[in-house]
C-alpha cells in the first residue's frame, strides 16, 4: 500500500521560506518517538499506517514537528468516514432517479458499445470506440461493467457515481491533511468538494461517469504523489504515473494534473526545484498525446462544429466572463441549471473588461502574497489552470459553461479560502468561532446540494427546472417540446416548438416543420384528412420546398376527396430525385381518375420499377390493363398475373384486390371465375355500410354474369376513386 501523505502536524512555518526541502528516503526515529508511534499505529489498517509513517518521516527530516498524539489517527479516520457519510446523505436519493434524456440515452441506454459478451470484446470495444465524442476507454469499460451488473436499471449506474465521489472526497481529505498537517482545514476542503451544489451534475447524472471516475484517479494520483514526495523511489513514481494514466483514460481533464503537482511542490511540499520539473516530463508527454487524440476525435465526431462557427473574440469574451461566473456560483450556488446558453456576442465590452480586471487583480494579489501566503497563489492557479481546457477557447457543444467543469477546479478555491481565512484569525477563540462558521457553511452547501440532486430525478423535472431559470433557452424549449411530444401532450409540445422558432427562426424552423409533419401523419392515421391538410399546409408555409410536406399534403387531399387539388403538391414532391414509388402511384391514380390512362399506366410501371412490392401501383396497373377504354393499353394476361399475385399476398384479400382480380378474369374470357371472385369482393365490400365500392362491384357483377368484361367509360373516373383504390402497401 502506498503512502498517502506526509508533513503530519507541520504547517507552513515549519519549512524554511527560501530553500527547497529534500526529504530523506529513510530515517531512524528516536526511541521514545518510535514507542509512541507504535502505540498510535496499533490496530490501524495498512492504509492509515502508511499514511502516518510517511508523515513521520517528513517530520523527523524537518526536526520542528510536534509529536503525534495517540488519537490523531483515529480522529482522521473518523473525519474521513464522516465525509463519506455526509456525501451519502446528500446523494443516496439518486437510487430512485431515472435516466435523463440529456446524453444518458446516447451514452448508456442505447450505446451499442456497452453490449459485449467477453472481456476481450469489452477491451477491444472500449479502446477503439469514439461513440461518446471522445476517447475515454476506462469510462466505457466502467459502463460495460455496469451494464453487466445492472442491465438497464439506472440506480446501479448512479450509485456507482456516488461511491466514486464519496471515496474521492475521503482520499482528498487524507492526502491534504497528511501534506499540510492541518486536519480541519483539509476536512473543510474535502467537505466542500463532497457536497458543493456545483458537483451535483457530475454525480447525479449517469452520463457524467467520466467526471467522478477521473476525479477518483485524480485524488489517487495526489495521494501517490504525496507518498513519492515523502520517500522518492522508482516504484512510487511508477504508481503516480499509473494513477495519472488511468485518469487520462477516464477523461482528458487530467491533462492539467502535472501543473497542479508543480503547484503542490511549491506549497505545501516546498520541493520545487529542477528535479521536480524533470519528474513531470513523462506526465506532460502523456498529457500532450491525450490532448492531441481528444482534439482529433472531437473534431472528427463533429463536436466542434458549433464552436468553430463562433468568432474567437466572442469565445474569449465568454471565457473571461465564465471564470467570474464560476467564482460567483462557488460562493453563492443559486440558479444552477443543466444548460447555460452561450451568450454569443451579447456580452458587453464593459462587462468583459470588468471581469478581466477582477481576474487580473486577484492574480496580482496572489502573486504579491506568494511568500507569506503561498496557498493563495497555489489555490488560485489551480482554479485557473484546471479550468483552461474547458473554458471555451476551444468550444465543444452549445453551452456557455457547465457545472461539471468545476469538479476539480473548485478544490483550488477551497484550499485558498480554508487556509486564507484561518490565517486571518490566528487566535484560539476566533478559531473556535471560525470552526462553527465553517461547519455551518458546509451544512448549508449540503442542504442546497440535496435540493439540487432532486432536480435530476427525471427528464421532465430537469428541464422544467432549467426552463424556470432560463425561459429563453432554445435547447431547453426544444428538449421540453420533445418530452411533451413523447408524453402525448401535443399542445404543450407545439407551444415550445413555436417558442423555439420565435427565438431563433433559423434553428427552430426545422423542428417546427418536423412537428407539423408528425402531427399531419398522426391525423391521417386517425382518419382526420382535413386536419392533416391544415398541418401540412402550415409546414409548407415554413418550408415550401419540403418534399415530405408536399407529399403528405397531396395524400391528405386525396384522402379528403379533393383530387383536383392533390396533383400540384404531389408533382412538387416528385420534382427532385430520388422518385418516391408511393407518390408515383398516387399520381398515377390521379391521372387515371382524369381519364389519362396511358400516363397512368406509365407512372405505375415506373413506381413498380422503384418498388416492386408497391401494392397500390400493382393494383392500379392491373385494373387499367384489364379495363382501359383504349384497347391498345389492355393486356388481360398481365393484368391477371398481377391481380392474382396481389390477392395471394393477403389473407383475407381486400375487396379492392378481389374486384381487380374479377375484372382481369373477365377480360381474359373467364367469366365464371369473374362471377365467383366478384361475389367474394361484394361480400367483403358490404362490411362497410353504404359502401360506394359495393354498389360499383354490384354493377360490374351483372356484366360478368352476362359473359361481358368491364371497360371503363372514358374519361369518367372509377366510382369513388378515393375509396376504391387501396392504401399503399
Amino acid at each position: 500500500m502506498i503512502g498517502l501523505g506526509f508533513l503530519e502536524g507541520c504547517d507552513l512555518e515549519h519549512f524554511p521560506a527560501r530553500r527547497s526541502v529534500r526529504l530523506p528516503c529513510t530515517r531512524r526515529p528516536l526511541r521514545g518517538q518510535a514507542a509512541r508511534r507504535k502505540g498510535a499505529r496499533a490496530g490501524c489498517p495498512g492504509f492509515v499506517h502508511d499514511l502516518i509513517l510517511a508523515a513521520e518521516v517528513a517530520r523527523d527530516a524537518d526536526a520542528a514537528a510536534l509529536p503525534v498524539s495517540d488519537g490523531r489517527v483515529a480522529a482522521r479516520v473518523g473525519i474521513g468516514l464522516g465525509i463519506v457519510a455526509l456525501t451519502l446523505a446528500v446523494f443516496l436519493q439518486v437510487r430512485h432517479h431515472e435516466f435523463v434524456d440529456f446524453d444518458d440515452l446516447f451514452y448508456v441506454v442505447h450505446n451499442e458499445s456497452l453490449r459485449v459478451s467477453t472481456p476481450a470484446e469489452a477491451l477491444r470495444t472500449a479502446f477503439t470506440t469514439t461513440s461518446l465524442n471522445s476517447w475515454i476507454p476506462l469510462t466505457v469499460l466502467s459502463f460495460q461493467l455496469d451494464r453487466a451488473l445492472y442491465g438497464a436499471e439506472p440506480a446501479g449506474y448512479l450509485l456507482t457515481n456516488v461511491g466514486l465521489h464519496a471515496v474521492a472526497s475521503a482520499v482528498l481529505f487524507l492526502t491534504l491533511a497528511a501534506m499540510t498537517g492541518a486536519t480541519w482545514r483539509s476536512a473543510f476542503v474535502a467537505a466542500v468538494f463532497a457536497v458543493h451544489p456545483l458537483h451535483v451534475e457530475s454525480v447525479a447524472w449517469a452520463a457524467e461517469r467520466k467526471d467522478v471516475l477521473s476525479g477518483f484517479f485524480w485524488m489517487l494520483s495526489l495521494a501517490a504523489y504525496a507518498g513519492y514526495a515523502a520517500r522518492p523511489t522508482l516504484w512510487r513514481n511508477a504508481l503516480v504515473l499509473v494513477a495519472f494514466a488511468l485518469g487520462l483514460l477516464a477523461k482528458p481533464m487530467l491533462v492539467t494534473l502535472p501543473g497542479v503537482l508543480l503547484l503542490l511542490d511549491y506549497w505545501p511540499l516546498r520541493r520545487l526545484d529542477r528535479r521536480a520539473w524533470l519528474e513531470k516530463v513523462p506526465m506532460f508527454a502523456l498529457s500532450g498525446v491525450i490532448a492531441v487524440v481528444t482534439f482529433r476525435v472531437q473534431r472528427e465526431m463533429g463536436a466542434m462544429d458549433y464552436g468553430e462557427a463562433i468568432p474567437f473574440g466572442e469565445r474569449l469574451g465568454n471565457a473571461v466572463d465564465t471564470y467570474v461566473q464560476y467564482l460567483r456560483q462557488c460562493v453563492w450556488p443559486a440558479g444552477l441549471a443543466a444548460f447555460y446558453p452561450h451568450p454569443l456576442g451579447s456580452l458587453s465590452l464593459l462587462r468583459i473588461a470588468a471581469d478581466a480586471c477582477a481576474l487580473a487583480l486577484t492574480t496580482g494579489v496572489a502573486l504579491r502574497l506568494r511568500r507569506s501566503r503561498p496557498y493563495l497563489l497555489v489555490g488560485w492557479l489551480w482554479y485557473l489552470g484546471t479550468l483552461l481546457p474547458v473554458i471555451g477557447l476551444v468550444q465543444v457543444g452549445f453551452q456557455a459553461r457547465a457545472d461539471r467543469y468545476t469538479y476539480i477546479p473548485l478544490v483550488g478555491l477551497a484550499i485558498a479560502v480554508a487556509w486564507g481565512v484561518a490565517d486571518l484569525f490566528p487566535a484560539r477563540p476566533a478559531r473556535r468561532v471560525l470552526a462553527g462558521v465553517g461547519a455551518a457553511a458546509v451544512a448549508a452547501l449540503a442542504a442546497a446540494a440535496f435540493v439540487q440532486v432532486a432536480t435530476w430525478r427525471d427528464s421532465m423535472t430537469l428541464f422544467q427546472h432549467a426552463f424556470a431559470l432560463a425561459p429563453d433557452s432554445i435547447p431547453t424549449h426544444t428538449q421540453l417540446a420533445t418530452l411533451y411530444l413523447r408524453a402525448g401532450r401535443f399542445d404543450l409540445a407545439e407551444q415550445h416548438f413555436r417558442e423555439t422558432y420565435r427565438l431563433s427562426p433559423e434553428f427552430g424552423r426545422a423542428n417546427l416543420v418536423h412537428f407539423q409533419l408528425g402531427m399531419g401523419e398522426a391525423l391521417e392515421r386517425r382518419g382526420d384528412a382535413a386536419g392533416a391538410v391544415l398541418r401540412y399546409r402550415e409546414a409548407l408555409e415554413l418550408d415550401p420546398e419540403s418534399r415530405r410536406a408536399n407529399a403528405g399534403l397531396g395524400l391528405a387531399l386525396l384522402a379528403a376527396g379533393r383530387a383536383d387539388e392533390a396533383r400540384a403538391p404531389i408533382e412538387r414532391a416528385l420534382r427532385d430525385p430520388p422518385a418516391d414509388a408511393r407518390m408515383l402511384a398516387r399520381l398515377a391514380s390521379l391521372a387515371q381518375g382524369e381519364g389519362r390512362f396511358a400516363e397512368a399506366v406509365w407512372l405505375c410501371r415506373v413506381a413498380l420499377h422503384l418498388d416492386p412490392a408497391a401494392a397500390a401501383a400493382r393494383n392500379d396497373l392491373a385494373w387499367m390493363l384489364a379495363t382501359a377504354p383504349d384497347a391498345s393499353l389492355r393486356d388481360p394476361e398481365e393484368a391477371l398475373r398481377l391481380a392474382t399475385q396481389l390477392v395471394g399476398e393477403s389473407e383475407p384479400p381486400s375487396a379492392n384486390a378481389l374486384d381487380t382480380l374479377a375484372a382481369a378474369q373477365a377480360a381474359a374470357g373467364r367469366s365464371d371465375l369473374a362471377v365467383s371472385t366478384a361475389e367474394r369482393a361484394l361480400d367483403a365490400a358490404r362490411q362497410k355500410p353504404e359502401s360506394e365500392l359495393a354498389r360499383a362491384i354490384l354493377a360490374r357483377l351483372a356484366r360478368y354474369r352476362a359473359g361481358e368484361a368491364w371497360v371503363e367509360p372514358a374519361p369518367a373516373p372509377r366510382p369513388s376513386d378515393a375509396e376504391a383504390r387501396p392504401g399503399p402497401g
